[in-house]
């Protein structure tokens, strides 16, 4: 029988109990048989042995008995001293082979770990290489599309210089549709400041393009017409001539024909793409130079949106220039252009805006036209020219500038300064009398409100001018603001028919040649001087129903007649006087002080309530203050001019020059004891009355 190895025989070699372990482990079998053969012996034999030497009298069974019971006891203790080794030796070998899966699946797990980065990096290497193509290959597209678009760019451009119009007008097309291109390429350009750079690059070339010189625009007016030569008269007869120079004229006539039609079309694409519905396209953010630019052609900017820099100076427009409702978002320069036909820009709108030195040589409509900022019309010249609902929000300059047709301003709001230093108002001899609703005045400032400053020093109107029911206000923050005429020269009517001066109003040294009417005006601040000092009124003065609540002055006034002109003096319909103050009412000190009547001056039923001083006033005429006539029912009814008693009575000065022809007769009246020298069959009233 072959013997079970043994395992770990040499464990725990100093213990005596494992001594005992290895012994028995090592001889178990020899010992279980020994035990078991000399137990089984010793159980037969004994008793026997024993009874045979006399020690026992007969067997002993329970000898036997005992012998046997020992003898398996041995051999179970053997066997539980065998089963004790063997689970201790299988749970030592447990521990072992757990202890050498673990090292093993902790090796395993470095492994693993290890391959894994080598793996992740092994993957990061061919990802960025990946990237790396990737963007090399974007990179590549991208140029390999801006390449092609530059060669395209560089094709049209020299297209445009070629002799055959087809080809030019293709070219235009080509440069336009790199223009969208360059415009919508988020994806090679992310940022659109960039893609805007590149298109302002193509838009500079077709600006360039409109700007270029055409040497047959010189004839264009000629070209434009049938071909108007004689055979006979201009040739001679020759046929040979005529032919040659007929040919050659339609030759031209078709190429002027054709580059209009390319410039047209480039102003075309252009407009197109200023319209955006709703939202601003981008062609509205680039900067547009037409500067010294000739269109031999009609225009049409009309609703388009201009949302940078706009060039117009010095250019020449020859056809019809359409801007009607344009919106013009940031500078706009006109300045030196010259308009030879028809110019809309009603409904329009301005930001910043120059006409200075303009030239409008035929209408200009600027009809509800809005100026946000600074308006500058400085030396422009206008031929017709309408304002009319026109809305100035900063200062509007007119300074020097020239109106020979007519100037319609109705209803125009300026609402800073409003300066027309040194302008002047003429009239042609073929004014159309329906220009833009003019009414019989051909300078319609009626409606109008100034705001603020509203500068008309050194103006000369050579025709009627209207200033009928205008407002002139200032603004609560320039209490001085200053409505300056002075030195105004208005050659025919100047009609300010129920306007209004909220803030002072300065005619110093002003020229009214034609009537003056003042009729229902309101010269309406009780701090502000109204001054007419040194004015010269030549064909009448009508300020019945006028009411001046500040000072008025009109010291050194010169109201004179033209004999010659007598017959258009204007009348009101009882006065008989060409100096018409009837129903006027002075609410402040007025001034007639050294003033001049050529004729006959009208103040009945005027109001006096601060004082009046007539001084040294020369009247050829008599000063009428009351004025008395038979009514229908026969009962005389009289119309005297009011002077107040609450002044001072030295506030009243009556005493006229000592060489004027006519004085002014007075008398004295008496009110609580305090004597008044007032004019005759006038009444002394006093304002804080009730009934008066």
């Amino acid at each position: 029988m072959a013997e079970t190895p043994r395992y770990n025989e040499g464990t725990n070699a100093n213990n005596p109990a494992g001594k005992t372990e290895n012994f028995v482990s090592k001889h178990f079998v020899r010992l279980l048989v020994w035990f078991a053969v000399s137990g089984g012996a010793l159980a037969i034999f004994g008793p026997w042995l024993l009874y045979v030497t006399g020690l026992t009298g007969e067997t002993d069974a329970n000898l036997r008995l005992h012998i046997l019971y020992v003898t398996g006891g041995t051999i179970a203790v053997l066997g539980l001293v065998e089963t004790h080794r063997k689970n201790t030796t299988d749970r030592i070998k447990a521990d072992a082979d757990i202890q050498n899966y673990q090292a093993s699946q902790s090796h395993q797990a470095k492994m693993l770990d290890e391959q894994a980065r080598q793996f992740t990096e092994n993957i990061a290497k061919e990802r960025e290489k990946i990237e790396d193509d990737k963007a090399k290959s974007e990179q590549d597209y991208i140029r390999q599309v801006h390449a092609e678009r530059r060669s395209r760019y560089a094709t049209a451009i020299e297209q445009l210089s070629n002799d055959k119009a087809s080809i030019r007008l293709g070219g235009v097309y080509t440069l336009v549709g790199l223009v969208d291109e360059w415009l919508a390429d988020e994806k090679t350009i992310p940022d659109i400041e960039e893609r805007r750079k590149e298109g302002q690059v193509i838009i500079n070339n077709l600006c360039a393009y409109i700007r270029s010189p055409f040497l047959l625009t010189e004839r264009a007016e000629q070209l434009d017409k049938p071909y108007a030569k004689d055979l006979q008269k201009d040739f001679g007869g020759d046929k040979e001539k005529f032919d040659a120079n007929k040919i050659a004229f339609s030759r031209d006539k078709a190429a002027l024909e054709e580059e209009r039609q390319i410039r047209q079309s480039i102003i075309k694409e252009i407009r197109e793409r200023l319209q955006g519905i709703g939202t601003q396209d981008p062609w509205s953010k680039f900067d547009y130079d037409f500067s010294n630019a000739h269109f031999f052609y009609p225009i049409d900017f009309t609703y388009s949106y201009f949302g940078a820099s706009l060039q117009f100076s010095g250019a020449t427009f020859s056809g019809y220039a359409e801007f009607c409702g344009t919106n013009f978002a940031q500078i706009a320069n006109f300045s030196k252009a010259n308009f030879t036909r028809d110019t809309d820009f009603s409904k329009a709108n301005f930001t910043r805006v120059g006409f200075s030195r303009a030239t409008f040589a035929e209408r200009a409509n600027f009809t509800e036209a809005t100026f946000t900022q600074g308006a500058d019309f400085t030396e422009a010249n206008f031929t017709g020219v309408g304002f009319s609902r026109a809305t100035f929000a900063e200062r509007a300059n007119f300074t020097e500038s020239t109106f020979t047709q007519g100037a319609d301003f109705t209803e125009a709001k300026f609402t800073r300064n409003a300066i027309f230093l040194g302008a002047t108002f003429t009239q042609g001899a073929d004014f159309p009398k329906t220009f833009y609703n003019f009414p019989k005045t051909p300078f319609d400032f009626s409606e109008v409100q100034f705001i603020q400053h509203a500068i008309f020093v050194g103006a000369t109107f050579t025709q009627g001018a209207n200033f009928s029911n205008a407002i002139f206000t200032g603004n609560a923050d320039f209490t001085e603001a200053d409505f300056n005429f002075s030195e105004v020269k208005f050659i025919q009517h100047a009609i300010f028919v129920g306007a209004t001066f909220t803030q002072g109003a300065n005619f110093s040294n002003a020229i009214f040649t034609g009537n003056a009417d003042f009729t229902g005006a309101e010269f309406d601040f009780s701090g502000a001087t109204f001054d007419f000092s040194g004015a010269t009124f030549i064909q009448g003065a009508d300020f019945s129903e006028a009411q001046f609540t500040g000072n008025t002055d009109f010291s050194k006034a010169s109201f004179t007649v033209n004999n010659d002109d007598l017959c258009r003096t204007v009348y009101t319909e009882l006065s008989m006087a060409t100096f018409d103050f009837s129903e006027s009412i002075f609410d402040g000190y007025v001034f007639f002080s050294c003033a001049t009547f050529a004729e006959r001056v009208d103040f009945t039923e005027a109001i006096f309530t601060r004082g009046a001083s007539f001084s040294g006033t020369t009247f050829h005429g008599d000063p009428i203050f009351a004025f008395t006539f038979l009514a229908d029912d026969c009962d005389y009814e009289t119309y005297e001019a009011k002077f107040s008693c609450r002044v001072n009575p030295t506030d009243y000065n009556f005493e006229a020059d000592p060489e004027s022809p006519y004085k002014i007769e007075t008398e004295e009246q008496e009110h609580n004891g305090i004597k008044f020298i007032i004019p005759k069959e006038t009444e002394l009233f006093d304002p804080d009355d009730p009934s008066n």
